[in-house]
């Protein structure tokens, strides 16, 4: 590649590119066989044409882009913008390789001023790209690595020739990679939840640089302390009730080492790891049941709130169940006929963090408000027995989700029991042996009442009943109208302000799904006033069409 020094420093940048990203995957352990294979398959990635020092490839790609800028070729620019592209990514994961996205390499810019730019110029090499020939395409033809697989049937491999398409894809990409920057400003919920998720699930390597972030030594410990500070821990509980602060928050520092660990790892093995984090939850309830005693003890009438370590558990472990079973439908885990069943379950699970949250606000209300408490007030009152006046925003979106849920469930049980679903007697059949599946792992971690599939069947029957049916889809309509309500108050909080930009794209993916919900109810209530049979004439299609996790229902005829 000496011959052609445009190219040939290209390369040098992408090969120090690759192995920044080689070493920030292999280092942060988060994949699996179907993200990355470490093997290099006899591959250099040590090799240069010029030189391997990021810093000299720099240089070297900014002699190239100034003699560019000289010639009259048509090409000249759109080759610039190219190499300066590549420029800038190879330097930001060589910024973010070194103690996280906000270091600086040799007094340069950021990486995430270089990942700026990066999408700055991305636009540009989208305007001048131009449609690849067929010989071009050659140079990416996978099957060249044929050899290198598994003996078995040949796969054909096309390669992608709609630009447009690899624009959004580095776009995505880039994006990810500065939400790396952002993790030290986010809170513990944000990063179990996926702080790095730009549009879809993020590929390995933004979720390996994450990773690294958070497993940086006391990066973990702080955002456990402000967690657990924002659910009414005192702060000088760590110094007053030392011996069982440290041993506690010890226990939780590895604990949700590993739960971040989870949230950077693919969907797939995050549903089947989350099966197992449960008895450790279950543990820690009574470790922080434990601390919640000596701190009644130590601040007495001055504690704010009577049970912060013991909610704050209870907090993330319903948080860690309702991820697990929504992650299902993502994952397309889940038979039609078990949707309603799955729905009932994340309903009640919405109910307990409803209920815990409205106490721990109601607490921080009283509290800001600077009243005079009764003597022993807090201590006699039973949690979960008021509400804040003025809920927040996060507050809000959990109980659209569970009016959300809990229409979805009526409507589905509704559209089983008319026999409106395609669903095999056999899946229906089986249910309950699909209700011992899907919750066995959730029965690991003591809650206050455990479901079973009794209470499921007692739910879901009551729209057998035929004074029952349209009472069921009335309820439903009522339901997604009480999420739609709550919805608007969070995206008038987020326009004035109050909320995180955050909710806005899930306050209009739900709100989607209840307007196509609320129009299959309508429908259905209108051919019921007809006298119709509905199996007769009418079938409703499931699918997640708005949302990735709730589903839309869609009424046809036969």
């Amino acid at each position: 590649l000496k011959k052609f020094p445009i190219f040939g420093s290209f390369a040098d940048a992408f090969l120090i590119s690759l192995r920044k990203a080689k070493d920030a995957i292999t280092k942060a352990g988060v994949y699996d066989d179907e993200d990355f294979l470490p093997a290099m398959f006899g591959v250099d990635l040590e090799v240069c044409t010029f030189s391997s020092v990021p810093l000299e490839v720099v240089k070297r790609l900014k002699t190239e882009r100034e003699q560019l800028a000289k010639s009259s070729e048509a090409a000249a620019e759109a080759v610039a913008c190219r190499l300066e592209f590549i420029s800038e990514y190879m330097m930001a994961l060589v910024d973010m390789s070194d103690k996280g996205s906000t270091s600086k390499t040799n007094g340069k810019a950021s990486a995430e001023a270089r990942l700026t730019n990066c999408l700055r110029l991305l636009e540009r090499i989208e305007e001048t790209a131009i449609a690849a020939s067929p010989r071009v395409l050659r140079c990416f033809d996978a099957s060249i690595n044929r050899k290198l697989l598994v003996p078995g049937p040949p796969r054909t491999v096309e390669p992608i020739t709609d630009s447009a398409l690899v624009s959004r894809m580095w776009t995505s990409h880039v994006h990810e990679l500065s939400l790396c920057g952002s993790l030290p400003k986010r809170q513990l919920n944000d990063l179990l939840q996926g702080a790095i998720t730009y549009k879809d699930q993020p590929n390995v390597l933004p979720r390996s640089f994450a990773q690294l972030r958070a497993s940086e030594p006391g990066f973990v410990r702080r955002l456990i302390l402000d967690s657990l500070e924002q659910h009414l821990f005192p702060a000088e509980a760590v110094q007053h009730c030392k011996k069982h602060s440290d041993i506690f928050l010890t226990r939780c520092e590895s604990m949700f080492l590993h739960m971040l660990k989870l949230s950077h790892s693919n969907n797939a093995r995050k549903f089947r790891r989350l099966a197992h984090v449960f008895p450790d939850f279950n543990e820690l309830q009574h470790e922080a049941w434990q601390l919640d005693e000596a701190l009644q003890k130590t601040f007495g009438a001055n504690l704010q709130y009577q049970r912060p370590c013991w909610v704050w558990i209870m907090e993330h472990t319903l948080q860690a169940m309702i991820s697990k079973l929504l992650l299902g439908f993502q994952l397309e885990l889940y038979d039609e006929a078990e949707f309603h069943m799955i729905y009932w379950y994340v309903d009640y699970l919405y109910g307990l963090r409803i209920y815990n949250l409205n106490d721990v606000y109601a607490a921080k209300e009283q509290s800001a408000s600077g009243g005079k408490k009764k003597p022993g007030g807090r201590k006699d009152q039973q949690p979960g027995n008021q509400k804040p006046r003025n809920p927040p925003a996060v507050l809000l979106m959990l109980e659209a989700a569970q009016s959300a849920i809990r229409g979805i469930f009526r409507i589905l049980a509704f559209c089983l029991c008319r026999r409106l679903l395609n669903v095999p007697s056999a899946a229906k059949e089986g249910l309950p042996q699909a209700f011992v599946l899907r919750f066995r792992s959730l029965e690991l971690f003591r809650l206050p009442h455990l479901p079973s599939y009794k209470d499921f069947e007692q739910s879901a029957s009551l729209v057998e009943a035929p004074m029952e049916s349209r009472s069921v889809l009335t309820a439903s309509q009522s339901s997604f109208a009480e999420a739609v309500r709550l919805l608007d108050r969070v995206a008038a909080m987020t326009k004035e302000g109050i909320a995180a930009s955050t909710y806005s794209d899930a306050v209009k993916s739900i709100k989607r799904v209840m307007v196509s919900n609320q129009l299959a109810a309508s429908q259905l209530l209108k051919s019921m006033d007809a006298g119709e049979e509905l199996a007769d004439c009418k079938k409703v299609l499931v699918e997640r069409v708005h949302h990735l996790h709730l589903v839309s229902l869609q009424v046809v005829g036969k």
